[in-house]
């Protein structure tokens, strides 16, 4: 679907190539009639702006790229003066006069991004807050390069514009990055998002969105959408805008879903205890106490093997991160952690820092356990798990989960 601009394991300019399928359902996702001028930032092989070419067949295209050798530098050539073709840099701060245009010009804008964090400019301050994002982040210098894209798109959009993306799972449901949506949806309709499967990029897992916004008019309900493996769409789902800041992406939305819970509590509201456990990988090795890490989950049990219990055991720290008889111990890391759950049988078990202790009201305790081993659970955990490879989720995340 959609691949690296090399065979490489790593593009330096952190791209990735769209399909033809991917860009016309980007493009279709746009309600828009008869655009006039329609841009495409780090253009690439040009698969979004022939989608877009498809549908509106009498604009005119800018793509820009700041790879000479792009593959839409031909496009002029191959189909004729309705295609311009700019080698630039797309986060350049005057982008709009290197393109012979004023800000705020542009009718319909595309975009894919590329996934990388750039060494920081100063011009990306102005890029962010022409924006409106330059406070979306604590550390300024820590802006991803999509970040920007968008930013940079939006300076280049006319009011009532369209910017159609695809953007990383991070940004859209990330808890890092709540602030940036709440930006966008505050100043801007997000009309709405469709969640790719994962391996839609060749060598990652990595999960991806389109998001399709109108610059400057307010949100309402959001459309959330998934784009099956099969190549079907999902029934539509609607977001608010309050929940929309907090996460978009549908997996979650749809497993968390209130009108599928019996009650509405969530896994925070009947927990004593959630936290992390203390030793890396690498200092495990070290201890003369066995310590229970993401390796030693066992499918067939219910139980943690009591050769990891610590009574008895000589040289514990007072000071350690302890699961008890009834905690719930989730793998906090790695490809498969919505399957690795597990409870504490007797006496005490130290754990890795790969490993989420959860202690909940002995009331609640077998409801929540057998909900997270049921199959929704492990959907549920599936959703909230976020990274490229090793995936990962947070005690935020957990803690808001529905049961």
């Amino acid at each position: 679907m959609l691949e690296r601009q090399t065979n490489s394991l790593t593009d330096p300019l952190g791209r990735y190539y769209t399909n033809s399928l991917v860009g016309s359902l980007l493009v279709n996702s746009m309600d828009a009639q008869n655009p006039e001028l329609i841009l495409d930032l780090g253009a690439g092989d040009g698969a979004l702006i022939n989608a877009a070419a498809q549908r509106w067949e009498k604009s005119n295209y800018l793509t820009v790229d700041i790879d000479q050798n792009a593959e839409s530098s031909f496009l002029p050539k191959k189909y004729g003066a309705a295609f311009k073709h700019f080698h630039l840099d797309a986060l350049n701060e005057n982008l709009a006069a290197e393109l012979d245009l004023e800000w705020g010009q542009i009718d319909i804008a595309v975009c894919n991004p590329p996934y990388i964090r750039p060494p920081w400019k100063k011009q990306f301050s102005e890029i962010l807050e022409d924006a409106g994002l330059s406070n979306v982040l604590t550390k300024i210098n820590e802006i991803p390069a999509d970040m920007l894209f968008v930013a940079q798109n939006l300076r280049m959009l006319k009011d009532g514009g369209k910017l159609g993306l695809i953007l990383p799972d991070g940004l859209i449901s990330g808890e890092r990055f709540k602030r940036f949506r709440a930006e966008l949806i505050s100043k801007h309709s997000i009309e709405k998002v469709i969640e790719l499967p994962r391996k839609i990029f060749r060598n990652t897992d990595a999960k991806a969105h389109i998001l399709v916004l109108k610059k400057n008019c307010r949100s309402e309900n959001i459309t959330v959408q998934k784009f099956c493996s099969n190549g079907i769409l999902s029934d539509v789902h609607f977001v608010n805008a309050d929940m929309a800041a907090k996460r978009l992406d549908y997996s979650y939305l749809i497993s968390n879903n209130r009108s599928n819970k019996k009650h509405q509590l969530t896994i925070g509201d009947v927990t004593e205890v959630l936290r992390r456990g203390q030793y890396s990988s690498s200092e495990i090795d070290k201890l003369n106490f066995p310590v229970f890490h993401t390796t030693e989950f066992d499918s067939k049990s219910k139980y943690i093997d009591s050769s990891f219990n610590l009574e008895g055991k000589q040289s514990i720290p007072y000071k350690i991160v302890k699961a008890i008889a009834g905690d719930i111990l989730i793998a906090r890391v790695g490809r498969n952690l919505s399957t690795k759950v597990r409870m504490v049988k007797s006496g005490s078990v130290a754990i890795s820092d790969c490993i989420l202790l959860l202690r909940v009201k002995e009331k609640y305790r077998d409801e929540i356990y057998s909900f997270l081993k049921s199959k929704n659970g492990e959907i549920a955990l599936e959703a909230l798990s976020h990274g490229v490879g090793a995936k990962f989720i947070t005690p935020k995340s957990l803690a808001e989960l529905l049961f």
